[in-house]
């Protein structure tokens, strides 16, 4: 495919509601008039994310950035930042202040944490609109998440104890980050072998996705793990060995060697470099936008890849997610949501119901989702004021 190509079904598959200037501009004017960011901390369900063994305290005590975006028309948006350096997030903040939400073309950002900015937006149009976000984002596909109990490091008792919990409140797909810092091919292989026989001895039915993080390196590490793992229930190998994007021979080689698919996080050219290599089954997109994200996914599907998206977040971040997989067209496994159940509040004050496996879609206006905040003030850092 060439550039001209590409950029051609890229266009063809942005939804315009996305981008179009001035697209609720018929109900005047709502402007920024104040941003309240608030730091938290939330200590995590015990041990969701790892163990007393494989311990990560640094992840534990995360700090976590909610805006509550005000206007003049007294409505609030709520947006939320992990991982991000304190002067962007108050640069941002500063930026934000005077813009009309109303009249912002989402497809140019011209600010820092661009999908921060489009969560608050997204959320104070619909709530000017009376809809929810996915209507403004072309609609969604489905209107509940099939997710994975996504979790990090453990040792295998650890891990059927957790895949056990989470089996009996509903879930069947098991997302654990994988491979220590060990360096004998033999020590990582068994590290991610004797975690899932644990899990199918006690849940056979449950399905297993290791996320390797490209730690295996080689390929034929890579092959000798999916051949001891023939037999088990497995969702894919997430990230086996180096990134796609630098490696598309390896990854074709190691696709048509193995039974188990492949997956690994790509976007944009690298993408259809991937899919003109053969290189992998699934596409897991993502990117600081939210409409970027939803870009790849056209983009993924338009290719023939099926694959999923992440959130990493507390209520407000989750709440996105939801929205934003509800419409993507790729999604064809389960999505990855570290949110719901993971912490031991998520600061909002709507429940996520959860079926079968499966988040349901938010179908309040805006985000759906307000804040609780007596349990922000339990979890409060600090406070900060813009405008």
């Amino acid at each position: 495919m060439n550039r001209r190509e590409f950029l051609r079904r890229a266009a063809a598959v942005v939804p315009i509601a996305w981008s179009a200037p001035g697209a609720v501009a018929g109900l005047g004017s709502m402007n920024i008039r104040r941003v309240v960011l608030s730091i938290v901390t939330v200590p995590e369900t015990r041990w969701w994310w790892s163990d007393d063994v494989y311990g990560q305290p640094a992840h534990q005590r995360e700090e976590h950035y909610f805006f509550e975006v005000e206007t003049d028309q007294g409505l609030t948006g709520l947006s939320e930042v992990i991982r991000a350096p304190m002067e962007t997030i108050r640069s941002a903040a500063r930026q934000w202040v005077g813009m009309d939400v109303l009249k912002v073309n989402l497809a140019r950002p011209e600010t820092p944490l661009a999908g921060a900015f489009e969560q608050a937006v997204l959320d104070l149009r619909g709530q000017a609109l009376g809809v929810p976000i996915w209507q403004l984002l072309g609609g969604r596909l489905r209107d509940r998440i099939f997710v994975t109990q996504c979790t990090g490091y453990k040792t295998p008792q650890n891990t059927v104890e957790q895949a056990q919990w989470g089996w009996e409140r509903g879930f069947r797909a098991y997302k654990m980050k994988c491979i220590t810092t060990e360096d004998s091919p033999e020590k990582r292989i068994r590290y991610v072998v004797d975690r899932v026989e644990a899990i199918h001895k006690a849940l056979p039915e449950m399905i297993v996705r290791p996320d390797i993080r490209w730690r295996l390196e080689e390929v034929w590490v890579a092959q000798e793990l999916a051949r001891r793992l023939e037999g088990h229930r497995m969702d894919c190998l997430e990230s086996p060995i180096a990134r796609v994007r630098g490696a598309l021979d390896e990854w074709r080689r190691l696709r048509y060697s193995i039974r188990l698919p492949v997956g690994d996080h790509i976007a944009g050219t690298d993408l259809v470099a991937a899919s003109r290599a053969e290189a992998l089954d699934y596409a897991i997109v993502g990117s600081d936008s939210h409409l970027a994200t939803l870009r790849d996914s056209h983009l993924a599907r338009s290719l023939g890849m099926g694959g999923w998206s992440q959130a990493v977040a507390y209520g407000p971040g989750s709440a996105m997610g939801l929205h934003v997989a509800a419409c993507m067209p790729n999604l064809s496994q389960a999505y990855d949501m570290v949110g719901p159940m993971a912490w031991q509040h998520l600061l909002v004050n709507e429940p996520f119901p959860f079926e079968n496996g499966s988040f349901l879609v938010p179908d309040r206006p805006g985000l759906g989702y307000t804040l609780d905040r007596a349990a922000v003030k339990k979890h409060l850092i600090r406070q900060e004021v813009f405008g």
